[in-house]
């Protein structure tokens, strides 16, 4: 079988990157053993530096690599803030809309099963099996927040979960409770037998424990405080930047303690940008913007020294079902504070400190026994490292290649949903 590996998000997305790498990494070890055919598929405009940089790309052999990433060039908040969106087309999530283009340039390829890795409608639009992840469905959990409800977002979601539901031969989630929400919100369009439970497995993999003189470097090149909290995360509201800032107030009300918070992200979009305004004037307001360090967005090649450097991971989302950064920290030998919400609160289990994302009161209590309790703070850094080893890179790797296995064998013995009729 010929098999198409779509990706499609850029960098400045976050999460959905990182799991586009994740995948892509795992699935070029599989392509190495497998008696099939894989091919990774790109629209003609896209942008693929990223994946030269990773050396991934290859001309007849030869391996390309760039000489050094591109320069992040950060605008200022205004050119986002005055980039407001508006409700795009409205959508009829019990139709679905052929795209003759792929459709067409799929059977070109020669494809016989599409690996789409991100939110797109390119999957069931180009009439062909596939197998796609559905990262979460926070659009129906948590519809307070604009990034995955307004201007017509929840409108858009709908219709491509209500087709990917409907079409694909396997949709991929993190975690039991995130199988339970697909069967909850789209049960109506698929069943369990066409969903499979694949954990993440965080990106920095192949990055050792970064030495003395690297955590020199990035310690200058940032100017870090001594000792920091971090939290690399996208300026979205649901990331819940806001309950760490009240909690920082309150940990200087009460306790004599310097804490600081390290955060990095970008703020490439109106939500975001409108996002991290608000926080700064709130950080003013409460008078502890001195102890918010913004690095804006940086090279994933300085985040092993980052987590490292820190005293532990912060993360109070709201949004689930599990996460990758708390993967990072323990791969980094940190401890973990976040969110004591279903599937996280089953990615965590005692490896970490669980917060209501909702309690500025819990947060700083967390904070502080990390912060001053050396032997807790280790405790829990052992504890994740062996929670992290009871599912390795092996383990991630084999499960996808099972998954991908089991749908080969489906779409050759005619077992994948079928579409509607309509001529090419």
């Amino acid at each position: 079988m010929r098999i198409g590996i779509y990706r499609h998000y850029s960098p400045l997305v976050g999460g959905g990157f990182h799991y586009e790498m994740m995948a892509l990494n795992a699935l070029s070890e599989i392509a190495q053993q497998s008696a099939d055919e894989f091919v990774c598929i790109t629209n003609p405009d896209e942008d693929i530096e990223w994946l030269a940089t990773q050396g991934g790309l290859a001309y007849r052999g030869l391996p390309i690599q760039t000489l050094s990433g591109r320069p992040e060039a950060t605008q200022p908040l205004e050119a986002f803030l005055g980039n407001k969106p508006t409700a795009g087309r409205e959508y009829d999530a019990n139709q679905l809309l052929f795209d003759p283009f792929g459709a067409r340039a799929v059977r070109k390829a020669g494809l016989d099963l599409i690996i789409q890795l991100s939110f797109h409608p390119f999957c069931f639009g180009s009439l062909k099996p596939f197998i796609v992840p559905i990262y979460d469905l926070n659009h129906r959990l948590h519809p307070e927040f604009p990034e995955v409800s307004a201007f017509g977002e929840t409108n858009l979601r709908d219709y491509v979960f209500t087709n990917m539901c409907k079409y694909a031969t396997f949709v991929l989630v993190d975690s039991e409770v995130g199988k339970s929400h697909v069967l909850r919100f789209y049960g109506d369009h698929i069943d369990a037998d066409r969903i499979r439970i694949l954990p993440y497995y965080p990106p920095f993999r192949r990055s050792g424990m970064p030495g003395a003189q690297e955590l020199e470097r990035v310690s200058t090149k940032y100017r870090l405080p001594p000792r920091y909290f971090f939290y690399p995360a996208q300026f979205w509201r649901h990331k819940n930047h806001e309950l760490i800032v009240r909690a920082l107030r309150l940990i200087a009300d009460e306790r004599a303690e310097d804490v600081r918070v390290v955060l990095c992200g970008n703020y490439a979009d109106y939500f975001r940008a409108l996002n991290i305004k608000r926080l700064s004037e709130l950080a003013n307001e409460l008078r502890v913007d001195d102890r918010v360090v913004y690095l804006g967005k940086v090279p994933d090649e300085d985040m092993p020294a980052l987590y490292r450097l820190s005293c532990g991971l912060v993360m109070p989302t709201f949004f689930g079902p599990t996460n990758l950064p708390p993967l990072e920290a323990w791969h980094f030998g940190r401890p973990v504070i976040t969110s004591n919400i279903p599937g996280i609160r089953e990615q965590i289990g005692e490896a970490g400190l669980l917060v209501d994302p909702r309690s500025p009161q819990e947060l700083a209590r967390a904070m502080l026994r990390i912060w001053r309790d050396e032997a807790l703070a280790a405790e829990l850094a052992e504890r994740g490292k062996r929670r992290l080893a009871e599912y390795g890179w092996e383990d991630f790797v084999n499960r996808l290649a099972e998954i991908v296995t089991e749908a080969c064998g489906r779409v050759r013995e005619g077992r994948t949903p079928r579409y509607p009729e309509i001529a090419l």
